[in-house]
């Protein structure tokens, strides 16, 4: 028996690549990973689809969706990653730990920048992905809603793409979503993993959307899948639109609350929980992210850091390595590891506790530290894998 890889899918291996995955992941659903991820598991990705294959059989497979996302007004092109599993008479041959390498070497061919993977298993963690990002989850009792008002909530329809991608395109901490990508994720019925539904938002009297907003039913964990709430897993548009119309969501679906997952940037919702006494909660990334590309995330990132620090960013030196350096003056931290790079951009301000930079107190390199990090990160929402 030859065993091929790592390298590539090929397209007539897709349906092989799909019943390994549904083999680990769909035991007892009633249902296939192709039709809850059809942009991950499609023909036009078998490209970011690496594998391990013997005798025409993919044994496994570590899946990459390579899509551009936007942290307050900077692109960067990130691969996803997800689907990762190996056939159970495979495994403990260190498989999936080359595909990820491959899939990695493959990414920075291609100008990806950051990881982020669904998953915080010790596998990603010895490859120095991190558990990084400031969430926040909220849970709304029925009885703590406002009144619906002048908004109502509609089912979309191939009419409301150009609104929802114009919608979410104005969000400043994103992935870019083309037309297409939309319709392929609505049209899946799936929200991070479980049965969901997009919803327009609406002015009453008005067939015009100002907001949507993406749900599935039960809680965010596994085990929460039949708790009695939905879970808003991502939104657009106006955040006391989609608030007024959460209450007609809550009642269709006869559920006592709603919990809504958003990043810590989204300050209007955020004041608006607090505002109104929703109880709410940290979280973080759910699974773990790696800078890959040290030199290319700091380039993209420039732009953002001279509206940051004007004329001082100047001063401020950058070099890549191995290992990252950055200094300014006779101060400089070096970062032996991506980890540390990863954790000093997107560690959030609760954690920052956590970093140990080696900086003396008062110091000036630790205050222009300060102020640009750490910087949001995007929550998956409809992208999720």
């Amino acid at each position: 028996m030859t065993m091929e890889g790592p390298r590539a899918l090929r397209k007539e291996e897709l349906g092989s690549a799909i019943e390994l995955a549904d083999q680990v992941f769909r035991v007892g659903w009633g249902s296939s990973m192709a039709g809850h991820y059809p942009l991950l598991l499609s023909e036009e990705n078998v490209d970011g689809l690496r594998v391990f294959v013997e005798d025409g059989k993919v044994v496994s497979l570590v899946g990459m969706l390579e899509r551009e996302i936007v942290l307050l007004g900077t692109r960067h092109l990130a691969g996803s990653i997800g689907s990762v599993c190996t056939d159970p008479d495979y495994r403990g041959q260190g498989l999936a730990t080359r595909l990820l390498l491959d899939a990695r070497q493959k990414a920075r061919r291609d100008g990806v920048d950051v990881f982020l993977i669904s998953g915080s298993r010790g596998l990603y963690r010895r490859q120095d992905y991190v558990n990084v990002g400031a969430y926040h989850t909220c849970t709304i009792r029925r009885d703590q809603l406002p009144a619906a008002g002048r908004c109502v909530l509609r089912h979309w329809r191939m009419e409301d793409v150009p609104a929802l991608v114009r919608l979410h395109a104005a969000e400043p901490v994103r992935f870019v979503r083309p037309p297409d990508d939309f319709v392929a994720l609505l049209g899946c019925g799936q929200v991070v993993n479980r049965r969901g539904e997009t919803r327009m938002v609406c002015r009453s009297g008005s067939d015009e959307p100002v907001g949507y907003v993406a749900y599935r039913l039960g809680g965010f964990r596994p085990q929460d899948r039949d708790t009695d709430t939905v879970t808003v897993a991502e939104m657009a548009g106006a955040r006391w639109a989609v608030a007024r119309v959460l209450g007609a969501l809550l009642e269709e679906h006869d559920v006592a609350s709603a919990t809504v997952h958003y990043p810590a940037s989204d300050v209007e919702f955020d004041e608006m929980a607090r505002s109104c006494g929703w109880a709410t909660e940290p979280r973080g990334f759910p699974g773990t992210v790696g800078i890959i590309d040290a030199g290319r995330f700091w380039d993209a990132c420039a732009p953002m850091f001279q509206e940051k620090l004007g004329r001082e960013l100047d001063a401020l030196e950058f070099d890549a390595g191995p290992p990252v350096r950055i200094a300014r003056g006779p101060e400089q931290i070096v970062l032996e590891d991506m980890s540390a790079l990863t954790n000093l951009v997107f560690l959030p301000r609760h954690r920052r506790g956590e970093l140990d930079l080696g900086l003396r107190d008062g110091s000036e390199l630790a205050g222009i530290l300060d102020e640009l990090f750490p910087l949001p990160l995007v929550d998956y929402g409809l992208n999720y894998i």
